[in-house]
């Protein structure tokens, strides 16, 4: 579901049950005005420390996703220069190379992605990587020069993989996930009861501090699922560009 969706979604719930509680006997507002005292200040306390902790996770998690894409892109203009370098080399030694980056970007575009959030090994991969380290040992003996340019390339294909996987596998333990969706949650549920004697303003103000609250928890999380749908994900685009690019040329 797209963040736009979402918040929408969330303004409209909010909306019924801020009514249904100024609708309903209960709720005596004037009770709770009356009553207050320095509940406004310890609301604040939880205020600041849901934002401490917040900051601190989407800064950590912000840094994380800038590196994975920093890595993803790097991947992939890794594997464009070694293609387009190989193809000035033997037709046989060039076909290698072709393939294995043919059959490293066909598993990356269909579910790479997937499998490195896992931590998982792919096969195919793994294949290609094994492919091209044979085919660059081998020209080591009858050219080394070239096969010096090759063993770069690969060297900092595999670094770039490297931290592709590392920072794709990196999530908030979910110990510190349920403390800050329980934070939220409270958050939104006790501005419902900081009572403000004009209902217009108390719904514009409970609104924003509640939807800000939620808007912050979908940071987090969009941030921490790097590849689900969301207003910040990593997509196969790339990979997918540079097959068929592979292709047509």
């Amino acid at each position: 579901m797209k963040f736009t969706i979402k918040v929408v979604l969330f303004v409209l719930i909010f909306s019924l049950i801020f009514y249904f509680l100024h609708d309903i006997d209960f709720y005596n507002k004037k009770i709770i005005l009356a009553d207050l005292g320095g509940v406004p200040w310890l609301y604040a306390s939880i205020g600041t420390l849901f934002s401490i902790l917040a900051g601190f996770i989407i800064q950590k998690e912000w840094e994380n996703w800038n590196s994975l894409v920093d890595a993803v892109n790097n991947e992939v203009h890794t594997l464009r220069e070694m293609w387009l370098w190989s193809r000035f080399l033997p037709t046989d030694i060039s076909g290698i190379f072709y393939n294995s980056i043919k059959l490293y970007l066909e598993e990356m575009s269909n579910d790479g992605l997937r499998k490195s959030e896992k931590n998982e090994k792919s096969n195919k991969i793994e294949e290609s990587i094994a492919i091209l380290n044979i085919t660059i040992f081998n020209m080591f003996k009858d050219q080394p020069l070239v096969a010096k340019n090759a063993f770069d390339f690969f060297k900092k294909l595999i670094e770039q993989r490297t931290q592709r996987i590392r920072h794709s596998s990196h999530h908030i333990p979910k110990s510190i996930k349920r403390i800050v969706l329980f934070a939220t949650i409270l958050m939104i549920c006790l501005c419902v009861f900081i009572g403000v004697k004009n209902v217009w303003l108390d719904y514009v103000f409970t609104m924003s501090v509640s939807m800000l609250a939620y808007v912050i928890y979908l940071v987090i999380d969009d941030l921490d699922n790097p590849l689900a749908p969301g207003g910040w994900h990593i997509t196969e685009e790339s990979y997918k560009e540079l097959l068929n690019e592979m292709s047509i040329n």
